[in-house]
């Protein structure tokens, strides 16, 4: 093969199909156990297990490739209803992809494939054993099916064998996959021809017919290399003729004479023909996310330049007027800035990701949990096609697991419980997900017993979160944003899975180093709902310029609620707090650069916001349930900014996301909205206590 790929290169491809058919079974298996007669469902995670046994007994991994083999035999005879799915088969099935997802791990670390299957194995046999015999083989209607448009049989040869092979229409990397017959079958003898031939095989096409006549070693025979193609996923055997006469095949048929397959082994499923080009099935291609990074900061940079170049060409039309060389350069950063936008637009769009890659590895883990604490669960996945940005997808499995892991140990009730308060025995979970504007909601419902308000009182008085004294002065909201506070949890005895109030901290914390918030909805005997609110991409944002003295600071659009102002007379102080009576409700101020310079503790003055008679500006944002008002001295604008950290020399500080590069070349802050509004309203209790 021209471009010399070798074991190595093929590495990161079988790593990352292998997760990929790992989901489909972990997904295929949880399904099965709800729909236990659904025989398609059943051939797909067949299709699962047959691609990763043939992909690591390629790359060598005979215990992943044995493993994955027994796991094909019983689901070969549940394809086939010999057996019936049963509660045994599908546990073993499910312990067999977490050993497969152990084995895989270790080959990610260059290690060698090591545990004890011993056990699994022999309990996937003894299923297959102890029920075969009641209904005998199964019949796979798929395999005598004749076909209807195949091509030529292969002719017999002078020596050797001869095979037809046919690329799968459905895959992605045909010369990969073209690579991997030659590379099945090197050691077994030699190639005598082959057409294409190995020096063209980058340019293979999805669908396409790969004559091969093989001369194999004297030990190997003709059985040795029918049994090592097909063992390769993707790759189809549709033909074969032998110059010995031991073997031989027409197109079509079920299987060669004497190689009749393990139970199990099955040959791959022809899809219908469609009469589109064969070329039209390659439509991806795989990029690594470091490029796509490098890109997005590429982009990011351009769009800085861009704010600069219409900022210098505003300038520079003040200053010439009509100028022909001003109005051309205007003109040009006009098309440019176009067409920098359109790039953005593109970029972001391709690293944007459906969240279905994280939801989909809850259901096994609600599963577990439920059948560990004795409950019955319905998880209910909602809006799974909803896209994200890559970088934000990483980071929201830990905050999704814990309130998971919470809502399934002491959200929701046993069914007993359940059953005497009125309620179906089963507990319905739901994980949703959808798209408002420029911001993801990601919700976490269930329909347990609710939190209570006074435990949530008490465990913080307890643990020292907040006095007595505070604790009277709160709002009900402000009482369940306690939950998220280290050490506090309402949990009457700590388990293995929560109990201990450290999760929910992760929680608040992940969610808020990613710009987010997250605010919490509960009814008692109803249920409780947790709504995480995040930004679609962290690199790009539009933002709301305002000025605070001599500062500049930027407010992410996606927070502000509106803007408001008043008169100075109209604001007043509580327990030593500025507010405002906002359209019949309380709303707190806080003058930004006072609170970020660590100010706002000085002692409060009526006088300080200027005369009754002067006009005070703010800016409403939103955190989670708080609304604060922004004391400001004036607006600048909107406009995009390119998220900047500020690095390890400042490390992290309250209130302060990053900073960014403004069109006339001067840095502004970025408010991280989130952090303001705890620091705030800390600030406000310590003062009220």
């Amino acid at each position: 093969m021209s471009s010399g790929m070798d074991m190595s290169d093929m590495l990161g491809l079988f790593l990352e199909e292998a997760e990929e058919q790992l989901l489909k079974l972990d997904d295929g298996f949880l399904q099965l156990e709800k729909d236990p007669t659904n025989i398609e469902l059943l051939k797909e995670v067949f299709r699962a297990a047959h691609t990763l046994k043939g992909s690591s007994a390629t790359m060598g991994l005979t215990d992943i490739a044995n493993l994955t083999h027994a796991m094909e035999n019983l689901l070969d005879l549940l394809r086939g209803q010999t057996l019936t799915v049963t509660g045994e088969g599908i546990d073993l099935l499910l312990e067999g992809t977490d050993t497969l997802r152990t084995f895989i791990g270790q080959v990610s670390r260059g290690e060698q494939p090591n545990a004890d299957t011993e056990h699994l194995l022999n309990g996937l046999k003894a299923i297959c054993e102890g029920e075969s015999a009641q209904g005998g083989e199964p019949v796979n209607a798929e395999q005598n099916a004749s076909s209807t448009a195949s091509p030529p049989a292969p002719s017999v040869p002078q020596q050797g064998i001869a095979l037809k092979l046919k690329i799968s229409d459905d895959c992605l990397m045909p010369p990969v996959r073209a690579f991997m017959i030659y590379n099945a079958l090197s050691g077994l003898g030699k190639v005598i021809s082959a057409n294409p031939s190995q020096e063209n095989l980058d340019d293979l096409q999805a669908g396409q017919i790969i004559d091969i006549v093989f001369d194999p070693n004297e030990e190997v025979g003709d059985q040795g290399v029918l049994e090592a193609v097909k063992s390769l996923s993707e790759i189809e055997l549709i033909g074969c003729r032998s110059a010995s006469g031991n073997v031989e095949v027409a197109v079509g048929s079920a299987q060669p004479e004497g190689s009749a397959s393990t139970p199990g082994e099955a040959r791959p499923i022809s899809r219908p023909e469609t009469g589109e080009p064969a070329a039209k099935a390659i439509q991806t291609v795989r990029v690594g996310v470091d490029r796509l990074d490098t890109l997005m900061n590429l982009v990011a940079e351009l769009v800085i330049d861009r704010t600069r170049m219409n900022q210098i060409g505003s300038d520079l039309s003040l200053k010439y007027g009509h100028d022909e060389l001003c109005q051309g350069l205007n003109e040009t950063g006009v098309h440019i800035g176009r067409v920098v936008t359109e790039l953005q637009e593109h970029i972001m769009k391709v690293r944007l990701l459906p969240v279905e890659q994280v939801f989909n590895r809850f259901p096994r883990m609600v599963r577990d949990l439920a059948h560990k604490a004795g409950k019955e669960i319905d998880l209910v996945l909602e809006g799974q096609e909803t896209e994200l940005d890559r970088s934000i997808l990483e980071d929201i499995v830990d905050p999704l697991t814990h309130l998971l892991r919470n809502a399934v140990d002491h959200g929701v009730e046993t069914p007993e419980e359940r059953k005497a308060a009125g309620k179906p025995a089963k507990a319905k979970v739901v994980l949703a997900a959808r798209q408002e504007e420029n911001r993801i909601i990601i919700e976490v419902r269930d329909d347990g017993h609710g939190i209570s308000i006074e435990k949530v009182k008490a465990a913080a008085v307890k643990k020292g979160v907040v006095s007595q004294g505070m604790i009277s002065q709160m709002s009900d909201d402000d009482v369940l944003q306690l939950i998220f506070a280290s050490g506090v949890s309402t949990a009457e005895k700590v388990t293995d899975v929560s109990g201990r109030g450290v999760g929910m901290d992760v929680v608040r914390s992940n969610i808020q180093s990613l710009s987010g918030n997250v605010e919490v909805h509960t009814e008692l005997g109803k249920g409780t709902t947790f709504r995480v609110n995040l930004p679609l991409t962290l690199a790009i944002i539009q933002a709301l310029v305002i000025g605070v003295r001599n500062r500049i600071y930027c407010v992410p659009l996606s927070a502000v609620v509106e803007t408001f102002r008043c008169r100075a007379d109209e604001m007043h102080y509580i327990a030593g707090h500025p507010a405002i009576n906002f359209r019949g409700s309380v709303l707190h101020l806080a003058r930004l650069s006072d609170t970020l310079v660590h100010h706002e503790n000085r002692p409060a003055e009526d006088g300080q916001w200027g005369d009754e008679s002067d006009w005070v500006t703010f800016v409403i944002v939103r955190s989670g349930t708080l609304k604060i008002g922004l004391v400001v001295d004036r607006l600048i604008g909107e406009q995009e900014v390119v998220i900047k950290p500020l690095g390890a020399f400042f490390g992290d500080i309250d209130g302060v996301a990053g900073a960014t590069i403004l069109g006339d070349g001067r840095v502004a802050l970025i408010v991280d909205v989130g952090s303001l509004g705890a620091l705030v309203n800390r600030r406000r209790l310590d003062r009220a206590a």
